[in-house]
């Protein structure tokens, strides 16, 4: 296939083609490849010229050619073209692009080529573009606050994966991060100035990054009605607590539109993109259904049902949004016989992405990119957003049967409940053209400055070739081992950020090593507790604990572990006596001298290990009792606490192989 050329072997995401050329006699050997000189062709744009100056420093390219047939405006949007060439031969570099945009991307490819070994050993030609426009990352600074510092280093890593769309999930329960003129109690410590997210907005768009802000309503509005109560229909006290709340505003008081038109004014003047995200998802049906006046106003328009009620509130602030110039993105929810015309964002399952198509609008996919989940990055990888809804749904059902997500399996099936209303797809059209692109989503009840960018860089590599690279770019086990060089790469640095973070804990340089063999819980399990997901399987949630709310502090070794251990996931390909190396540290481990939430976890690493040492050190002479050991294995994979073994799946295939090879 032309994606599985030798070069680019570790590029993420693959480019469409890469092709051999032949070599010219009369080139100059690599070796002699001068100090860095551009030369432009048709236009000039200094912004790829810094970007070529950042990403490479005091490297030696020699000759730069850029052939940029269009300076880009100020600010990226939707629809831009982002393709681009690249030639290098031993008389230099040609980066070639229709627009700024492009020629960013071609930057960014070269510069990870060059982080791949240096030049090719022969004349190398590059033609790339995006099979989305659409590639977005919903970053939730509401629940715990993510700084501007930390902002910029996501968008940077962002622009390195060509990922373009930074999805700010400003507003909820728990706090109000934009700065408003208008109302200016509304806005929760710390927060944002305008000043910031103006230069977040800059910094971003100099990358070829939109960002996309959210207010989200009419639910989620806790902490708008703390400071203005008179927006909702009755009193709330301060949050910190996660989950649905019943807050939701006055969908019929004129007061409340008044507000929302001055506070997209806030918002619009700060953020540029054509985009304004006005949220809608889970809406408490309670306030709405036992106000009389509501009830009332809703006999009067015919309004049959709450869902009627929210389809009415989403009308009437898209024509807000509409007359400050901006279109409507909304979370499914949204869908509505008489919703207004918008962008909508599918994350409840496959189902609601072919209920979005049926309607003839466009929608982006989100529904298998929640990286809050702490799923494995093959299985966002494996999510096509343009599968058939058959296959989506059989992706999902394989889920709760994978070994790694057993413990939350009836969590899982939980959310069979999004499917009533699927269409069927035999009579109803699929318009995959409509299909934008998608998102992945990072909600922050577990995340915060000190551990965002582990979260994102375990597995959001994985999102951004998905959405970038030919849809024929599915090899799983390539992926990964394209992705243990990616994440090492200068900005994402995924195992240095484990090690600074699990040293400050004040794990020792071994136990470090240890820990890295560990993986969360998966699904919602550490966020809702054993109390609140068993009252979510009965359909009674509320008003159970949750182990966790905006003050707890993430200073755990479960919070700053990787979601996926890549160290676990190598253990397939070790020798035996590779192995036997391991399995001697574990057994030495102590659970004493680890952090009380831990112990339980590495107690079961040591058992792991003597499990195995019995058995690697008679494999050769009585190659027997796999089976026994797999068994054991499995015993002891967890949950843990809050931790999993993320060695058991690696060590069942490699005891699998083991036999094979036996037999």
């Amino acid at each position: 296939m032309k994606h599985k050329q030798q070069w680019f072997k570790r590029l993420i995401p693959q480019p469409q083609t890469v092709r051999w050329m032949a070599a010219s006699p009369q080139a100059e050997p690599e070796s002699v490849r001068g100090a860095t000189h551009i030369v432009w062709t048709d236009c000039e744009d200094p912004r790829v010229a810094a970007r070529l100056e950042m990403l490479f420093g005091d490297v030696r390219l020699g000759q730069v050619r850029i052939e940029l047939l269009e300076v880009s405006p100020r600010y990226p949007q939707f629809g831009d073209d982002e393709s681009y060439a690249i030639k290098i031969d031993p008389h230099g570099v040609v980066l070639s692009a229709p627009t700024t945009w492009g020629a960013l991307y071609a930057v960014t490819s070269l510069w990870m080529l060059y982080c791949d070994g240096g030049w090719p050993s022969k004349p190398l030609s590059v033609s790339d573009e995006p099979r989305f426009g659409w590639r977005g990352l919903l970053i939730d600074v509401a629940r715990h606050f993510i700084s501007l510092e930390r902002l910029l280093s996501v968008v940077e890593g962002m622009a390195r994966l060509k990922m373009n769309v930074l999805h700010l999930h400003l507003t909820d329960d728990q706090a109000f991060r934009l700065p408003s003129a208008a109302f200016k109690k509304l806005t929760t410590t710390p927060g944002y100035s305008v000043a910031q997210l103006r230069h977040l907005v800059e910094f971003a768009a100099a990358r070829g990054v939109r960002v996309v802000p959210e207010l989200d309503m009419p639910g989620h509005v806790n902490s708008w009605l703390e400071h203005y109560p008179e927006w909702g229909l009755a009193r709330v006290a301060r949050t910190d607590k996660f989950g649905v709340h019943k807050a939701c505003l006055n969908p019929v008081s004129e007061v409340v539109y008044a507000a929302i038109d001055q506070l997209l004014g806030d918002l619009t003047d700060i953020f540029v993109d054509r985009y304004v995200h006005i949220g809608g998802d889970e809406v408490h049906p309670a306030w709405w259904s036992e106000d009389l006046d509501v009830q009332q106003f809703m006999e009067e328009q015919k309004l049959p049902d709450i869902v009627a009620l929210q389809a009415y509130f989403n009308r009437r602030v898209s024509s807000l949004v509409a007359a400050h110039d901006r279109q409507v993105v909304g979370w499914d929810e949204v869908l509505h016989a008489q919703m207004p015309s918008m962008l909508v964002q599918n994350w409840r399952g496959a189902t609601t992405r072919d209920r979005v198509l049926e309607k003839g609008l466009n929608v982006l996919v989100s529904a298998g990119y929640y990286l809050d989940l702490f799923y494995p990055a093959e299985f966002h990888y494996s999510y096509e957003p343009e599968a058939k809804q058959d296959q989506l749904i059989q992706y999902e059902d394989g889920l709760r049967k994978d070994i790694r997500l057993e413990h939350v399996a009836r969590g899982i099936a939980w959310t069979d409940h999004w499917r009533a209303d699927a269409v069927d797809l035999e009579l109803a059209p699929r318009p995959l053209s409509r299909v934008l692109g998608g998102e992945a989503c990072l909600w922050s009840e577990l995340v915060d400055d000190t551990n965002l960018e582990t979260r994102l860089w375990s597995r959001l590599p994985a999102i951004a070739e998905r959405l970038w690279s030919a849809k024929d770019v599915c090899d799983v086990d390539d992926f990964y081992r394209r992705l243990s060089f990616c994440v090492q790469l200068p900005g994402f640095e995924l195992d240095e950020r484990q090690h600074r973070a699990l040293s400050q804990i004040g794990l020792n340089a071994m136990q470090i090593r240890q820990a890295m063999f560990l993986e969360p819980v998966k699904w919602y399990a550490r966020l809702l507790g054993d109390q609140a997901l068993s009252a979510r399987l009965r359909g009674q949630e509320m008003p159970q604990a949750r182990p966790y709310n905006t003050l707890t502090r993430l200073n755990k070794i479960v919070d700053h572990i990787s979601p996926e251990s890549l160290s676990a996931r190598s253990i397939e390909d070790l020798s035996v006596e590779q192995l036997l190396g391991l399995v001697r540290d574990w057994v030495e481990i102590n659970p004493a001298g680890w952090p009380v939430d831990a112990q339980a976890a590495v107690s079961a690493l040591r058992c792991t290990g003597e499990t195995l040492a019995e058995f690697l050190h008679q494999i050769q002479i009585k190659p027997t009792g796999s089976q026994q050991v797999s068994a054991r294995l499995e015993d002891l994979y967890g949950p843990h606490g809050e931790y999993m073994l993320a060695v058991i799946p690696s060590l069942l295939k490699w005891l699998e192989n083991a036999s094979a090879k036996i037999r």
